[in-house]
């Protein structure tokens, strides 16, 4: 089987249950996956030319991808996010920080050796997230993220399908999103040196050219301050 047209990836935090993204469609696939982020030199400090690296372990992955959790580990790792400065706004509180490149690895393998370790980039990390075969690729064309004075966020940003065995061929022309929510998480539930703990969903279209995520409610997390 192969994805089709439109694919929207959502990070949400753990301790954000409240906020809900909408239930996906019949026609959507849907790979969930838990994980760990940092950027150099802090998020909340970012400066031009720091980078924005996610490793995670999927959880749950949608048939149409073929691959088998029973006998296989898939891991979504994201890199290369190049921060070009952050903005504060006095007004909100916020900080908005925009990012240039990246992209978006989906892979899975039999290892089952995934191990974020601690201060990352470290022997673990991206290596143990980034062995077997490639499912799915893409790079992003525009990325930002908003931190909120509670530290949570808000992000959103656009894929080019670049490759991986679950495509018929690259995609350049297609309406790739990627858009949600992020908590910087506290004590012990956090390796030392990862800057945000992530939760989320990747939900491909495989028919339709319909956002099914419910971005009105990341907006409303935005407005409140919350």
């Amino acid at each position: 089987m192969t994805l089709r047209k439109y694919v929207s990836l959502a990070i949400a935090p753990v301790l954000l249950a409240l906020v809900t993204f909408g239930t996906p469609t019949a026609n959507a696939a849907v790979v969930d996956y838990v994980g760990f982020g940092w950027e150099d030199g802090g998020l909340e400090t970012s400066v031009a030319g720091d980078q924005l690296t996610i490793a995670t372990v999927v959880t749950q992955i949608d048939p149409l991808f073929d691959v088998n959790l029973g006998t296989d580990e898939a891991t979504l790792f994201i890199d290369g996010l190049t921060s070009l400065g952050a903005i504060y706004n006095p007004a909100t509180g916020a900080t908005t920080i925009t990012y240039s490149g990246g992209t978006l690895s989906l892979y899975a393998d039999a290892s089952n050796n995934s191990d974020w370790g601690t201060n990352p980039a470290n022997a673990t990390v991206p290596s143990t997230f980034v062995d077997g075969y490639l499912v799915f690729e893409g790079e992003f064309s525009g990325f930002s993220l908003t931190l909120l004075p509670s530290g949570n966020g808000i992000f959103e940003g656009f894929l080019n399908a670049t490759g991986g065995v679950a495509l018929v061929s690259p995609c350049s022309g297609c309406a790739y999103t990627f858009a949600g929510t992020f908590t910087a998480p506290s004590g012990a539930q956090i390796p030392t040196g990862y800057d945000l703990q992530v939760d989320g969903v990747l939900e491909v279209e495989s028919a339709v050219a319909t956002e099914t995520m419910s971005w009105g409610s990341v907006k409303n997390l935005y407005r409140s301050g919350q």
